[in-house]
């Protein structure tokens, strides 16, 4: 890929990343509610507040890497992206399955998402860093 095509792939991975942020910021404000009615109603609920803060920092460091990746357009850039993605699998994976066997239904969703959205950029790999080739054919004249 050229630099220009890095730069469009990275705006549109970016425009992805944005849903995945919205997504996480409604289960924060759901983890909130649900959090501050169990606590005031029945007395447990700190650990869904302070799921609630965990889920927030990431949001906040999440937000910032989308506004970092939207800007990228070389190929050390790129790559570090990639990095970045495929670093993320392993912990999709097991928050995947901890949501789902804890019951978080809708953390599950949010880890798939953010998931897919790896394996996407993943499967990208090979083009966005494969360097630029000259035509085959050049000019004989």
């Amino acid at each position: 890929m050229s630099e220009f095509e890095i730069s469009q792939f990275m705006k549109k991975l970016s425009g992805f990343m944005v849903v995945s942020f919205v997504l996480w910021i409604v289960i924060v404000v759901m983890q909130f509610f649900i959090g501050i009615f169990t606590v005031v109603f029945f007395g447990y609920g700190v650990g869904t507040l302070i799921l609630m803060v965990y889920n927030l920092i990431g949001c906040i460091k999440y937000y910032k890497n989308i506004n970092v990746i939207k800007n990228f357009s070389t190929k050390s850039e790129a790559a570090g992206c990639v990095a970045y993605f495929e670093k993320s699998i392993p912990m999709c994976w097991i928050f995947m399955f901890l949501n789902l066997f804890l019951g978080g239904f809708i953390g599950f969703i949010g880890n798939l998402y953010d998931l897919i959205l790896a394996y996407y950029v993943k499967s990208k790999k090979g083009e966005l860093l494969m360097p630029v080739s000259d035509p085959i054919i050049h000019d004989v004249y």
